[in-house]
């Protein structure tokens, strides 16, 4: 974590110096998320945070960080699914319909519940860049996945920018484990009052 912490401040005293540099960062680490599923995103819009809010201002660096941060992350996850849609999708779905496994999955992200793709595409707990790969795979209509999937970076986004200067991470990294923490119980409470409704 101290490394963690370390290469964070350099970044961000780097762009303060470089203050030209800060809208096209905030926009490029999103983007390099999009295609790395292993990058911590909750880490990244906090530093992105932190520096819009540097250079920016806190309000301005809220509106810059959450466009910014939607645009960069959108981009990333849309050019894949144009790739692996160009190159691969058409011989791996013929092959995951024989497995009753990935049919079924196959049905759900090719069928209407797009309500269920939005949650799993919006849940910090199941990397979305890794769904995305997944869905690029699928037979799903070009027109619902860009505003699946840009609603669904929308609304992850601003939860973390929101949640982000609640839990101070610009300043605190670590705390991006309590950020998570509540983003699950928020899920959780959805899920309960859902469950006790249908009762």
């Amino acid at each position: 974590m101290e490394v963690f912490n370390s290469l964070i401040d350099n970044y961000q005293v780097f762009i303060s110096e470089n203050s030209w540099l800060a809208i096209f960062a905030a926009f490029l680490l999103p983007f390099i998320e999009a295609i790395i599923p292993t990058l911590p995103l909750g880490a990244i819009v906090g530093i992105n945070l932190g520096v819009m809010s540097q250079t920016f201002g806190p309000t301005a660096g809220i509106v810059f960080t959450i466009i910014l941060s939607v645009v960069g992350s959108f981009s990333g996850m849309f050019m894949i699914f144009l790739i692996i849609r160009k190159t691969l999708a058409d011989n791996f779905s013929a092959k995951v319909e024989k497995n009753e496994m990935g049919k079924k999955f196959l049905d759900i992200a090719q069928g209407k519940n797009v309500g269920l793709m939005l949650v799993f595409l919006a849940n910090p707990f199941m990397p979305s860049s890794i769904f995305n790969y997944a869905l690029s795979f699928t037979k799903i209509k070009t027109r619902t996945y860009i505003w699946m999937n840009f609603l669904s970076r929308f609304v992850i986004m601003v939860f973390f920018v929101f949640l982000g200067s609640l839990f101070d991470i610009q300043n605190h990294p670590i705390n991006v484990i309590w950020l998570s923490i509540a983003y699950a119980a928020v899920f959780a409470l959805i899920f309960f009052l859902k469950r006790k409704g249908k009762k």
